[in-house]
Order: C-alpha cells, then sequence, then structure tokens
C-alpha cells in the first residue's frame, strides 16, 4: 500500500508504486483541475505541490505529476489545484483574476501551483525568482505578458514578508496565499507509516529511481509494473559539503537543491545561473546530478559541467565496496558507461577551485531553456599570477558519441588566454571532435559552432 495525503485528505492505495500521479490523481481521485498535455514535463500543465518531511517540516516543491511515481509520493503530502480551493480565491488567484492572466484556462492551474511553489520556496520573494518558477509554464494564449504582470504583482504584495522557512506556511495562510489546511498537512503526514524505500514486490533486481524525469518519458508502461527503488528515500545520499578542498554531493541530490546550495554558490557562483538553462523549475525539483551522469546523454548540461571541472564519482558496489572513477574515465561509447549492474553513483566530488580559476558553460539550442543543445561546452582555465594559462580543461557536447572530454591541451599551458592562443586552442578542439548531422544542425554548422563557443570563453568577461 502507498499512503499519502492528497490536499486534506489521507489516501491509501495498492496501485502499483510505478502508476504516474498524474494518472491516479485524474483518474482515480477525479481531479481533473490538474491538466493532462505533454506527459514530458515540457508544459506544467499537470504541476501539483509535492510537500516531503524535512528537519523543519514539511518543505513543498513544484513538481511535473506526469513524471512523478506514485511509490515516491508515500509519506508526502500532494497538493492539486483544488487543495487551494478550500475557501475564497487564494492571493495567487486573486493577481492572475486581477490582471486577466488566463485565458482558455488549460494552462492556468498549472501557473498557479507554480507560482504558489514559489510563494513557498523563494528565498526573497523577487520577481526574477517568480519568473524563473514559471520558467516551465507553457502557454499557448501567448499570454506571458499579463501572467507576468500577475506575478509581479504578487512579489510587490509578498514585498517585505517574514522569509523565515520555519514560520513560511503559517505566514502564507496569514496571507490568503494557502488555505488553513495547510497547517493540519503535518499532522496528517505524521500518521502516516513512511518506509526508508518504497517498492514493489520481490522478484529480480530493482530499477532504481531517483528524479524519474528521464525515465517516465522514456518507457512509462514498463515501469507501471515494475519493482522499483526510490532514491529519494536514501537520506545517506542527500547532502552538499565542502571537505578538505572537496565538494562532495550526494548521488539522490536534486539539481534545483545543488544549484541553490549556500555551498556551491560560494564555491561555483556562476552555475546558478547555468543550470538554469537545464530545465525548468518543475523538473529540477525532480532531477538528480547523477540521473543526468547516468543517462549518458552526449548533450547533458550537468555532465558537460562536470567533466571541466574534474569531477570524480564514488559508484558503491553490491557487495559494499567503494570505487572512484574520474568522470572522464567515466564514458566508453554511445549510452556506454562504467557502471556495472547493481552498482549505484553514491557521491560526485567535485575538487574546490584553486586562486586564479576560471569557469564558464557556454550552450547553444533553439530555445534559452527547456530544450538540448545544438553545440554546449564548459571550460575550467587556471590563470598563474603573470596571466598566462596554468592549467586549462575543456568538455564539449552535441559533437561527439559521448560528453567529450577534450584532450591534449598541455601546450597551451604557459600562454597568454588571448589573440594567437584562443585561435590555435579553438582549432584544436574543433579537430578533436566527430558531430553528426542531425535536427539541431549539420555536421559542419557544429564545428563552425563549436570554435565560436570556445572563443566565447576568452571573452574579457569571463577572465575579469
Amino acid at each position: 500500500m502507498t499512503s499519502f495525503v492528497l490536499n486534506s485528505r489521507v489516501v491509501q492505495t495498492d496501485q502499483p508504486p510505478g502508476t504516474v500521479l498524474l494518472d491516479f490523481i485524474r483518474l482515480s481521485s477525479g481531479l481533473t483541475g490538474t491538466k493532462e498535455a505533454c506527459r514530458e514535463g515540457e508544459c506544467g500543465a499537470c504541476t501539483v505541490l509535492l510537500g516531503c518531511p524535512g528537519s523543519q517540516g514539511l518543505v513543498y516543491r513544484a513538481v511535473a505529476s506526469c513524471l512523478l511515481p506514485l511509490g515516491d509520493v508515500q509519506g508526502c503530502h500532494v497538493v492539486t489545484v483544488e487543495g487551494l480551493s478550500e475557501g475564497p480565491l487564494t492571493l495567487v488567484q486573486e493577481m492572475i483574476l486581477e490582471h486577466s492572466a488566463s485565458q482558455c484556462g488549460f494552462c492556468t492551474p498549472g501557473i498557479v501551483m507554480s507560482l504558489t511553489g514559489f510563494c513557498l520556496a523563494s528565498t526573497d520573494f523577487s520577481f526574477q525568482e517568480a519568473l524563473d518558477a514559471l520558467d516551465g509554464n507553457l502557454c499557448r494564449c501567448t499570454g506571458y505578458v499579463a501572467i507576468r504582470d500577475a506575478a509581479r504583482a504578487l512579489c510587490e504584495r509578498l514585498e517585505g514578508v517574514e522569509s523565515d522557512r520555519a514560520v513560511r506556511v503559517a505566514t502564507l495562510v496569514e496571507l490568503g496565499v494557502l488555505p488553513e489546511g495547510f497547517l493540519e498537512a503535518p499532522s496528517l503526514v505524521g500518521q502516516l507509516q513512511t518506509p526508508e524505500a518504497a517498492t514493489t514486490p520481490e522478484g529480480g533486481p530493482p530499477v532504481l529511481v531517483a528524479g524519474g524525469t528521464d525515465l517516465f518519458v522514456q518507457r512509462p508502461e514498463q515501469l507501471r509494473e515494475a519493482r522499483l527503488e526510490f532514491l529519494s528515500r536514501r537520506r545517506d545520499l542527500d547532502f552538499i559539503r565542502l571537505e578538505d578542498g572537496v565538494l562532495r554531493v550526494g548521488g539522490a541530490v536534486t539539481l534545483e537543491s545543488f544549484r541553490l546550495s549556500e555551498v556551491v554558490g560560494r564555491v561555483f557562483p556562476t552555475l546558478r545561473d547555468d543550470l538554469l538553462l537545464h530545465s525548468s523549475t518543475i523538473l529540477r525539483n525532480r532531477a538528480t546530478l547523477t540521473g543526468n551522469l547516468v543517462n549518458a546523454s552526449p548533450v547533458g548540461d550537468v555532465t558537460i559541467m562536470l567533466l571541466a571541472l574534474d569531477a570524480t564519482l564514488e559508484i558503491c558496489t553490491p557487495e559494499g565496496q567503494d570505487r572512484r572513477v574520474r568522470l572522464s574515465e567515466f564514458y566508453r561509447g554511445y549510452k556506454q558507461f562504467d557502471l556495472a549492474p547493481g552498482e549505484l553513483i553514491t557521491e560526485i566530488r567535485i575538487p574546490q577551485p584553486a586562486p586564479g580559476t576560471r569557469f564558464n558553460f557556454e550552450k547553444v539550442s533553439n530555445r534559452e531553456i527547456l530544450d538540448i543543445a545544438a553545440v554546449s561546452t564548459a571550460m575550467r582555465l587556471v590563470l598563474a599570477p603573470d596571466g598566462t594559462i596554468e592549467d586549462l580543461r575543456l568538455s564539449a557536447g552535441g559533437v561527439a558519441p559521448v560528453p567529450l572530454f577534450v584532450t591534449g591541451l598541455e601546450p597551451f599551458r604557459g600562454r597568454k588566454p588571448e589573440g594567437e592562443t584562443v585561435g590555435l586552442l579553438a582549432r584544436h578542439v574543433v579537430e578533436a571532435v566527430s558531430p553528426i548531422s542531425d535536427i539541431r544542425g549539420s555536421a559542419t554548422y557544429k564545428k563552425l559552432l563549436l570554435g565560436q563557443l570556445v572563443r566565447a570563453h576568452f571573452s574579457a568577461e569571463v577572465l575579469s
């Protein structure tokens, strides 16, 4: 049985843990305010709030219910748009109404949930954070100006509001952002029995599910009846800490937790914006760094970044032994990597950058966000006190069968990162790749683009 709180009631179901939450909400619970559209996490129409137990009570995040397996909401609070409608319109709904931010109305429930998630998760209720929270919500009626106006008005109403996370829910209830039912949710969740890992009955090795944002796009029907093990239940894999000059990131850490981490912000300040290019908030709230790595996509944004940052993977074998593999040696061919059946990436280790280090990520895609790169590249550059290149690492995506770590850069050490040196480096990188022509561009175009992006790594802004 899977037990969780759906809006204001406790739910118990014997449906397979691999059932997509969207189907349970609409077909089994009759809550049709949550819309079905793309089933790939691309449109935001199915957005709900997921409140998971944390050290300070329930922690709420907006997520795409079309990619969320039912078993992974065990012991949690799931909120649909109906769960916000226990009384008068909420403040978010009022702002949408006042600014005519709803047209046909199909996308409106998802927008309401994303903006409500912003109110629950934001650090300072800034307009930019509100826009970031909406980055996964599409509106085919092209009502974005009105939606932005509603978001801006919401931020203005929240300006100066107490931002302490410990009292956030109570504050938002008082302001009319949340209904009073949210105050009772922790008590209801506390009555549920939450196992360490939710799985289907015994029989064969389990399928490991982290965020599920890729797995449940590719094969939702097969996973519905499969035996699943949810890594979100592994508290030992949920950590980010800096120790002895190494940034250590647990295997269950989500992209959004990593992006917003205070520790990560101090060590790699540019990643906060770089990771916005990866996907939308409703996906980053579920997708994990390790999931991006084992997806093994040649254009995986996180993989390209971590290659340039010289990441190492801590891998646990089925026998409980640990081994380490440098990410630059992890990929062996298209969708092939150094991970045996039963092995699990438990930790990503990233060296703290030395003084004089510059990091830069470049990506070109048809859309700024929510799109796969035509070509991407990342650079870690260490400058000596005299301004010459002391160390250089480059990676590239979309130009090889694997996420590519560029080798042969030793001759560029000791040279000034300018003029002829940059031109020779760009030529070296372009000659090292073997792209194919596809829907994102011809092989010739990709080579030309990669050369330009390598040059962009050495712009005055990056080197300053």
